[in-house]
């Protein structure tokens, strides 16, 4: 796979072309710049279908994760650290309630579906958590295979591109503040990269809610797929260290960059300037996500699987607005 080409250099320049146009839109006051993630994304659907370039698409989603990752180190520069304490500790109580109830709800999904029932946990264990990247450190706990991961994995990006611009619809027509719509995004929303981008969209307040709650919510990715690897180690009479979990270290190196700029004060006009550039840098890896978005990807998902990814989706994001609308998430 190191030695693919894209097609054409045509191919390589136009998609380098709209790389330098996001950068510069990010960079802009444009009116509708709050819509932008939701651009980055849908503009890597729409040349990924233009070009069909597997080397571009191999690249692209190579240097995906990677990119998001150093975009959410250099967001954490924008964050008071007392703050984000303050978040993740008011989010821990319904962070394990969630956790806990959206994996039963989804396994008995998914049992009711008659689906495969690693893809189910799969399914059940991304939107639990942090959709990708949960999926990725437990399916090698579970044994999945590589047609199983991808499946799974299908499923919850495309729902990602769905709630990226569908969430900040719904937060202005229900009138949520920004904490509510943070909370909304972190808890209903799969991966890290679609919670940040529809709160960027929101606003600020709310992009740190969000940022906060999620990334506490992903460091459940090693204990929930320790407890898994046990169930399964059980169930296969097999140990349960076999499998390896993916560990989020990007969410230290974000702690510990809110940390730098909450303990030296005059590093926070710098720390703004940084933050600025992981937003940048956030609007760049969404559209290298988008560019692995095709119609085969969507058609290899199957209608079952589909089912309950969108039931389990749509009952723990209703779950969790009738909890805001009540006053039972602060």
């Amino acid at each position: 796979m190191s030695n693919l080409k894209p097609k054409s250099k045509l191919n390589t320049l136009l998609f380098v072309f709209i790389i330098l146009i996001l950068l510069g839109l990010n960079f802009s006051n444009f009116s509708f710049k709050h819509f932008l993630p939701g651009i980055a994304l849908l503009a890597g659907i729409i040349l990924t279908a233009i070009q069909n370039d597997d080397a571009i698409a191999h690249y692209s989603k190579l240097w995906s994760s990677k990119v998001l990752s150093y975009a959410i180190i250099f967001l954490g520069f924008g964050f008071n650290l007392s703050n984000i304490l303050k978040a993740g500790m008011a989010g821990i109580g319904y962070t394990v309630i969630s956790i806990g109830g959206t994996l039963c709800l989804g396994l008995l999904i998914g049992k009711w579906l008659k689906n495969q029932d690693k893809i189910s946990m799969l399914i059940s264990s991304g939107t639990a958590i942090c959709g990708g990247s949960a999926i990725a450190a437990i399916a090698p706990v579970i044994r999945a295979n590589h047609a199983e991961t991808a499946v799974a994995m299908g499923a919850i990006f495309l729902l990602n591109a769905v709630g990226l611009i569908l969430f900040p619809i719904i937060g202005h027509h229900l009138h949520l503040t920004q904490n509510e719509f943070g909370l909304l995004s972190a808890l209903a929303i799969h991966d890290t990269s679609s919670v940040v981008g529809s709160c960027l969209a929101y606003g600020s307040e709310a992009l740190m809610v969000g940022t906060t709650v999620k990334l506490v919510r992903a460091l459940w990715i090693i204990p929930v797929s320790l407890i898994i690897a046990a169930i399964y180690s059980r169930k296969n009479h097999e140990e349960a260290h076999t499998g390896k979990t993916k560990k989020p270290w990007f969410i230290l190196w974000f702690i510990l960059a809110s940390l730098l700029v909450t303990i030296v004060p005059g590093l926070q006009p710098i720390g703004s300037h940084l933050k600025e550039f992981g937003e940048s840098l956030f609007v760049i890896a969404l559209f290298l996500i988008g560019y692995n978005v095709s119609f085969k990807n969507i058609k290899a998902v199957g209608a079952k699987v589909f089912i309950q990814a969108v039931s389990l989706w749509v009952i723990v994001s209703c779950l969790v607005l009738a909890a805001l609308k009540l006053h039972l998430l602060h």
